[in-house]
């Protein structure tokens, strides 16, 4: 049998049902007690003044004649009412009849409710003659009340009764019960083996049936949490297996330090890098400050950061062993809760020892070994911004090029050149102090830095004893080779406050230098710099000037000495500047060819010789025109294809073209040159050797390239009326010439003497100011018709 004890639902929900209905029930009482007063008070006052009602006409009579036997009798009637008490009657203030119920005393009525009634005069209307007085009996009243709340009393105890006893039996079959089969089902109920509560009948869908499906989802929410739980304490005894086989086993050293200081643990690669015992064989409390830091106070502030910032930390500190040599090692500093801190190290002395060879290797020139540029422009920045240097008065750059040392490199080879270049290293080094030093910027250029060294005559005898230390022979396979150097000196502050002016103005005095021919030396001075300047204003303005088509080409006649008739001309390229005047193409050809702008301003030229070329044709007139090509144009600037490409364009014969080239475009590369020549002359083209006899002049060249004709440079034509040596050299290019098939143009003829000679040599052609000078193409005609006039009076003429 089911008991329930003091603390079950349904006792202290009984008893607080009962409570409340205990309650409710005096509430009830006394409000029906308070009511059933007020109302048999009204009842009683009602009552009264019925009978008052029924006797007044008798009253009325009994006052008016002062009748006491009438005025009794009818007292005694009103007292047979138990409802009244006494009845007292007065007429002119005189009692005429004063009576209470037999057994009761007159003081009684004090207190009880009390009815007056005035009487009128039967025969006067509104007069007053007398006053009736009754008072209820209120014991009467009381009884009556009395027995009314009894009755309330007894209905509401059986309504609440019957209340709670239905309130209890439904609790009892709706809550109490599938409670306690719930709380049954609980204690039986395994979850781990998946058994849940069943839902109570009639409870699918009411909140009890609710809380069984929450409790089962709890239930198994619990089972997997506990699952969860026992895996996570599974994998993380697992872990911990691994984590102290890899903390015994680990070739990087781990600690693990607390906030005093003390290591609490390491591992065998910790105590192997810092040669301590390990930490079971440790006796004692070790601090991570003892242990051989080169800067103990640094591990102490990366220690004390980590833990203030609760950060991870890294940094590469220096240790000094007991064999005595230091080690760098990689500490990483990891905060790993209860207030303790994990270390990480690792030995990167090697990568340390690699990071400076790489950094050193990125500032040595690998040939020689000595400093390159990027190291120079370093050890210039920090010279720059060392005090002690600027307070000794500065220091002085030397840059020093060896003169045509390309030669040696085509001569020779690369290795040979390779061999000269570390002798030349090893030269130079001994002339400067051990606190100077000496920088390879690239091929065989090198600069020199003297420390407080700024006197111009200890600088001169630096200079000179350089250039004497590279003149002295340098030796390739037993066989002397000679090589000259050119200088170029800066001092600073003087010449510059910065690396880049400082370099700048050093290439611009060692340019300066190999101007004035090499093997020497040059100061830097403003006046390089303003040149310099003045170079780049013509270098912007060559470049507006071919954008702007600013160029023009003259031409200068060819004269057939032996037909005595103008054959053609050459085409020469003018700048008439808008600012500057006429510019010399030797000022603005060299330029060109610098700044790759040769093969444009080449492409143009022949565009507008050609073009003079088609005019000609269409004219009639039987002429060819020559026109200078620069060796920087050979072979890629100028493709024997372009050639027949601008020929086919204007439908020109290629015959009437000629390309004068120089004998160092045939020196340069003679496969490359030679391929050119050939593909030039399959396609029509004639060949012009300018300058002749200014260059190497070889015979064996002339045999091998495929050339027309030679060009005699004007020098020799200048001095052949007076210099015989010059007019037999003149004879014997003429012969040569004649022997090779090839023809000889004699430049530079500026007299009828010289014009007269170079006929009696039979010379092929003639050009200079005897004839005309380079004209603009306009005015090619007149100058045509003066030259057929002076041909026609030239002495020897045909």
């Amino acid at each position: 049998m089911q008991k329930f004890g003091r603390h079950s639902i349904l006792v202290r929900s009984a008893a607080v049902l009962i409570a409340s209905f205990l309650v409710a029930g005096a509430v009830s009482i006394a409000a029906t007690i308070v009511v059933t007063g007020q109302r048999q008070h009204r009842a009683a006052v009602e009552h009264l003044g019925q009978l008052l009602d029924t006797v007044e006409s008798t009253v009325s009579v009994a006052c008016f004649v002062k009748d006491a036997k009438l005025a009794d009798e009818v007292a005694q009637g009103l007292l047979k009412n138990k409802e009244v008490l006494s009845v007292a009657i007065r007429a002119d203030g005189v009692d005429l009849a004063r009576s209470t119920l037999p057994g009761r005393l007159p003081g009684e009525a004090a207190g009880n409710t009390q009815l007056t009634r005035d009487v009128r005069s039967p025969f006067a209307n509104g007069k007053t003659i007398g006053r009736i007085q009754l008072t209820a009996n209120a014991e009467v009243i009381r009884h009556t009340i009395r027995d009314e709340v009894r009755f309330v009393i007894l209905q509401i105890a059986g309504q609440l009764a019957l209340v709670a006893l239905t309130v209890v039996a439904v609790m009892l079959v709706f809550i109490v019960r599938p409670i306690k089969a719930m709380s049954d089902g609980l204690h039986r109920m395994d979850a781990t083996k998946g058994e849940r509560l069943a839902v109570p009948q009639r409870h699918a869908n009411s909140e009890i049936g609710r809380l069984v499906l929450d409790i089962n989802t709890l239930a198994g929410n619990l089972v997997d949490a506990l699952s969860q739980e026992r895996t996570l304490r599974q994998e993380k005894e697992v872990d911990e297996r691994k984590y102290h086989s890899i903390f015994e086993n680990a070739e990087t050293g781990i600690f693990v330090v607390a906030p005093d200081g003390i290591l609490t643990s390491w591992n065998p690669a910790f105590a192997l890098l810092m040669h301590i015992p390990p930490y079971e064989a440790y006796r004692g409390n070790l601090n991570i400050r003892q242990l051989p830091w080169e800067n103990a106070s640094r591990i102490t502030e990366l220690t004390l950061h980590c833990w203030l910032n609760n950060v991870g930390l890294a940094d590469d500190l220096t240790v000094r062993l007991r064999d005595g040599y230091w080690r760098w090692l990689h500490v990483v500093l990891t905060p790993v809760g209860e207030n303790q801190l994990q270390g990480v190290v690792h030995d990167v002395t090697e990568h340390k020892e690699a990071e400076a060879l790489a950094k050193q290797l990125a500032v040595t020139d690998k040939l020689t070994g000595v400093t390159n540029r990027l190291g120079l422009e370093e050890k210039l920045q920090r010279l720059l911004s060392d005090p002690l240097i600027a307070q000794t008065g500065g220091f002085t750059l030397i840059m020093l090029d060896l003169d045509n040392f390309k030669r040696i490199n085509e001569g020779f080879g690369l290795p040979i050149g390779d061999v000269i270049l570390k002798d030349a290293t090893a030269r130079l080094s001994n002339c400067i102090k051990a606190s100077d030093f000496i920088a390879r910027l690239a091929g065989d250029r090198f600069v020199l830095t003297l420390e407080s060294l700024t006197g111009s005559d200890d600088v001169d005898h630096i200079a000179e004893r350089l250039m004497q230390s590279i003149r002295k022979p340098f030796y390739v396979d037993g066989s002397p080779v000679a090589i000259h150097a050119s200088l170029g000196i800066v001092v600073s502050p003087k010449d510059g406050a910065d690396v880049p002016d400082l370099l700048r103005n050093l290439e611009l005095a060692l340019d300066r230098a190999k101007a004035q021919g090499g093997n020497g030396y040059v100061f830097f001075d403003n006046t390089l710099a303003k040149t310099a300047e003045k170079r780049q204003h013509l270098e912007n303005d060559l470049r507006r000037a071919m954008r702007e088509h600013e160029f023009q080409l003259y031409f200068q006649p060819i004269i057939d000495l032996a037909g005595n008739r103008l054959a053609g001309a050459e085409a020469l390229i003018r700048w008439p500047h808008p600012e500057r005047g006429m510019v010399p193409p030797d000022a603005f050809i060299p330029l060109a060819e610098e700044i790759g702008l040769i093969d444009e301003i080449g492409l143009w030229t022949l565009e507008a010789a050609c073009a003079k070329l088609a005019q000609w044709q269409r004219e009639g007139i039987d002429r060819y025109i020559s026109v200078n090509v620069s060796a920087r144009q050979i072979p890629d600037g100028l493709p024997a294809v372009i050639l027949s490409e601008i020929i086919e364009h204007h439908g020109i014969d290629p015959a009437r073209l000629a390309l004068e080239i120089t004998e160092g475009v045939l020196m340069v590369d003679v496969n490359k040159a030679l391929t050119w020549l050939d593909a030039v002359r399959a396609r029509g083209f004639r060949i012009f050797l300018d300058d002749f006899g200014t260059g190497y002049s070889s015979l064996s060249y002339l045999k091998r390239f495929p050339i027309d004709s030679l060009k005699i440079d004007k020098s020799f034509v200048h001095d052949m009326s007076e210099d015989s040596s010059d007019r037999a050299l003149i004879e014997a290019v003429i012969a040569m010439a004649r022997s090779l098939g090839m023809k000889v143009i004699a430049e530079g003829v500026e007299t009828a003497e010289q014009l007269s000679l170079l006929r009696g040599m039979n010379c092929h052609y003639g050009q200079g100011y005897l004839f005309s000078k380079a004209v603009p193409s306009e005015q090619f005609e007149a100058a045509a018709s003066r030259i057929n006039e002076l041909l026609g009076h030239t002495p020897g003429a045909a």
